[in-house]
């Protein structure tokens, strides 16, 4: 293939969607002098080949598309060039974003990391010099390692996601691991594993997003959806799910979003949009679920097999009824008896309490369908609409439509819409959600919820057994997880993939003594993950080591001892589920792009090494500090040939590096092999451990944490510009989306117009955003910014964009640009959140702030 410069400048830019763009955008294409001085019209790239790859958590999606690599006819060098879909990817269908483009391009920013960094300088913080060293990153690691041996595992705090080798790391170690995914979608993951996933299940893998969440949706095959603030800016980008909701759209899906932010996907594909008062979505749905509860409405079916909504509660204990055995217990109807469950072929629904005898034991209870309705007894349509501003004629009339659709009728729920952890009622928002998707059948159920399956991705553990259990996790973790027991006891007994308590993790190592040494596993998972980072900052001053393992050197090198410099995402292989789009058990998977051209190091070479040094035991097949004897990572392998997908990793990618199994989609089957209550498995619409922890096993009303009190009056709203992810410099520093971002004014504040007449602010004008001082009193720092006037936004609301504000002197394009939202979001005392919170979430939007000429 020939491709001359000027039609692969257009062919590309049209591809991106920037053909508004004035220059060619991608920065190496231009700048990189290594392809040579060219006339225009001659010496063509040729195109040498094309290397399968699976995009880098740009997205849960994971789309998995070919890296297009040509040769320059003049120097004879191999670039990657721009990416081509792979059909076969039953996510992506052979689309990709903007995103993945940009992936292409940092592989040659000129910024990135080369080089493992040591500091010199004992003095802090971005007003002084680091006095940066280059060290040989083998010598730095072992240094690093020779130094970590010195302090208790009390005295170390990982912030990474769980991952195989952060896993196996920390639990050998003993040591606390938190991150950032609990700002992101921790309300959904807890949920989901309290309601339906039940872990560990046996499709439990070792992706990213932790398989125990839910992300599949059937897009393509619903009749009915309602998006409570789903549509966010960001999902604008993401052409995993995009490319369904276009589909689903074609084929007459409705659509019903609510937002306090109007956004393009509510322009393209919403029906019906309601702008609704930040944190009152809970109302609605509670209205909705009480409205289909009386009513009758629900799918009695789904209901009364593959739910506890028929299980008896004990009106003493106030937690399921059960056996000797643990079985849930109903009312049979026919024979007016309480029998377990799976023996009852008329359970009932509604009434109650029912008092009879079970086995010599007197017992009062109700059916756990019944609890609900009690629960939503005063969450009338109108009491919603004095709160949300949503009319409660609407609310009666859309969940009548929504349970006419049945079983191909859900909402959908992911990351931070308004169920994920943005207010203190979030967590219930979220229970609320998964009970809709009850009511109408369809969880499990194809057009509706769909449930991974037939697929795994081992972990190490599965491929290098441990000699014996782990020691235990420090009692007291920084992060203040153990003041939760709900989470606590999912993440040290069940999931240690869950997401730590990123939103108090600062908080604790502010007023703590204890923690000593701090490892940041990057790219964007340091400073920019946490909420008033201002205070982390503080602390890190104080802390004996802290290190980075990064692809770049961003804004926590001002309090690093050591960086290490981290391989691309496209510099090592992937294997990946389909975890947004579980209709079909599939694998993908990728090669990499190029070897990693500096003196980089990969995460599994560093955590094997740290292990190594700190816990050998795990880490060698015969409990030796023998490097010769390290475990083994074969779990490409056992996934492909678990799957029978291929004979190992290799034969799976010559075969096309993509397999599917598009055998029927068995409709509420799956959730008995998932769910509570197993062998014959069921959701949970009723909490036992919400009990246990002193809240109430199913979601009544609550307000957000605070209201507005005088100047303080504006709600923040926050969302990302869609080419970026979170304040990752692979986007954020990259001259073409620092370009989209300006010309959309995604480095401004957002204000809705009347509100900026009454308080005389203009279009562009600087501000000053504050939060009320009573709850951040400690290290305020207000937030300036441009500012935008958007009728998108609901009056006496902010939308603020994540992601921006670096003040690494050494990140070009990123540097001195916007804000940081994160500034402006208080850190919470876990004592404070447990009256609010039985998940302990960050409350993200939960702040009211004022705005102020500069």
């Amino acid at each position: 293939m020939k491709i001359s410069r000027r039609n692969f400048i257009k062919t590309t830019a049209g591809t991106a969607g920037l053909a508004a763009a004035s220059v060619f955008p991608f920065r190496h294409l231009k700048f990189a002098h290594a392809f040579g001085d060219h006339p225009q019209e001659e010496r063509p790239y040729r195109i040498t080949k094309k290397i399968p790859q699976v995009c880098a958590r740009a997205c849960e999606a994971n789309c998995a598309y070919n890296v297009v690599v040509g040769v320059d006819p003049v120097t004879g060098l191999e670039r990657a060039i721009t990416l081509e879909g792979r059909k076969k990817d039953p996510v992506s269908r052979g689309k990709y974003c903007i995103k993945g483009m940009g992936f292409v391009d940092s592989m040659y920013d000129p910024d990135r990391l080369m080089v493992t960094l040591r500091r010199t300088n004992p003095q802090k913080g971005t007003d002084h010099d680091p006095g940066w060293v280059v060290m040989d990153t083998k010598k730095a690691a072992d240094e690093f390692v020779d130094r970590l041996k010195k302090y208790k595992r009390e005295e170390i705090l990982m912030c990474s996601p769980g991952d195989p080798y952060t896993n196996r790391l920390c639990q050998s170690t003993g040591i606390t691991r938190a991150d950032q995914r609990t700002e992101c979608f921790g309300t959904h993951y807890y949920i989901n594993c309290l309601t339906v996933t039940n872990p560990p299940n046996p499709y439990y893998s070792s992706t990213y997003t932790p398989s125990h969440h839910i992300c599949g949706y059937d897009y393509s095959d619903s009749k009915y959806e309602l998006w409570f603030g789903f549509d966010s800016l960001t999902k604008a980008s993401k052409a995993g799910i995009l490319n369904h909701i276009v589909e689903g759209r074609r084929k007459g899906t409705k659509r019903v979003m609510l937002n306090p932010v109007r956004s393009t996907l509510a322009d393209c594909y919403a029906d019906e949009f309601y702008s609704v008062k930040p944190g009152t979505d809970l109302a609605i749905a509670l209205a909705m679920i009480k409205t289909i509860t009386e009513e009758g409405i629900y799918n009695r079916q789904f209901m009364s097999e593959y739910t506890d909504a028929p299980a008896l509660i004990d009106e003493k204990t106030h937690l399921h009824a059960t056996d000797n055995t643990g079985k849930w217990l109903g009312y049979c109807t026919q024979d007016r008896k309480i029998k377990p469950l799976d023996e009852c072929k008329t359970p009932a629904l509604e009434g109650g309490p029912y008092t009879v005898e079970f086995k010599g034991k007197k017992i009062t209870a109700s059916p756990a369908l019944k609890k609900l309705w009690e629960a939503t007894a005063g969450c009338t349509a109108e009491a919603a609409e004095k709160l949300s501003g949503m009319p409660a004629t609407a609310i009666r009339r859309i969940a009548r439509e929504y349970c006419a659709a049945a079983p191909r009728a859900f909402c959908p729920a992911l990351k931070r819409d308004a169920a994920g952890p943005n207010y203190a009622n979030s967590w219930k928002l979220r229970h609320c959600i998964n009970i809709l998707n009850m009511l109408s059948g369809g969880m499990d159920h194809e057009g509706g919820v769909l449930l991974l399956h037939d697929v795994t991705l081992p972990w190490l553990d599965d491929i290098a057994p441990i000699p014996r259990p782990y020691p235990p996790q420090p009692q007291k973790p920084v992060d203040g997880r153990n003041e939760f027991p709900v989470t606590w006891n999912i993440y040290k007994n069940r999931d240690y993939s869950a997401p730590g308590h990123y939103g108090m993790a600062g908080f604790g190592l502010y007023h703590g003594t204890t923690t000593k040494v701090v490892f940041f596993r990057n790219p964007h998972r340091g400073l920019y993950s946490f909420i008033q980072p201002q205070m982390v900052e503080k602390s890190l001053e104080k802390m004996e080591i802290v290190a980075d393992w990064n692809l770049y050197l961003d804004d926590l090198g001002y309090w690093c001892d050591y960086v290490f410099a981290a391989g691309h995402q496209f510099e090592s292989a992937k294997l990946d589920l389909r975890l947004y789009y579980p209709k079909w058990p599939c694998l993908a998977g990728g090669l990499p792009v190029q070897k990693s051209p500096g003196d980089q190091i990969g995460w599994g070479t560093l955590a094997k090494k740290i292990g190594l040094g700190l816990a050998p035991e795990y880490w060698t097949t015969d409990g030796s500090s023998n490097p010769k004897h390290l475990i083994k990572d074969t779990r490409a392998d056992m996934a492909v040939q678990k799957a029978h997908a291929g004979k190992d990793f290799k034969d799976f990618i010559n075969k096309g590096g993509v397999w599917v199994d598009k055998k029927p989609y068995e409709n509420w089957q799956h959730i008995r092999k998932i769910g509570w209550n197993k062998p014959n498995g069921r959701l949970r619409i009723y909490v036992d451990e919400f009990v246990q922890a002193g809240y109430k096993g199913v979601p009544q009303w609550s307000p957000r944490w605070y209201g507005t009190e005088g100047e303080y009056r504006f709600s923040t709203l926050n969302t990302r510009a869609p080419w970026l992810m979170h304040a990752d410099p692979n986007f954020v520093n990259s001259a073409i989306m620092k370009q989209l971002t300006t010309r959309n004014h995604m480095d401004c504040v957002w204000i809705n117009p009347d509100d900026a007449r009454e308080l005389s602010l203009t279009e562009g004008e600087q501000v000053v955003l504050e939060t009320n001082p009573k709850y951040m009193k400690e290290l305020p720092r207000p937030v300036r910014a441009r500012l935008h006037l958007s009728k998108r936004v609901r009056k006496e609301c902010i939308l603020l964009f994540h992601g921006l504000g670096h003040r690494a002197k050494n990140l070009r394009h990123a540097r001195d640009w916007g804000y940081r939202d994160g500034d402006l979001i208080p850190q919470k005392d876990p004592k404070m959140v447990k009256k609010y919170d039985a998940l302990g979430m960050g409350w993200v939007l939960d702040n009211h702030v004022r705005i102020r000429k500069v």
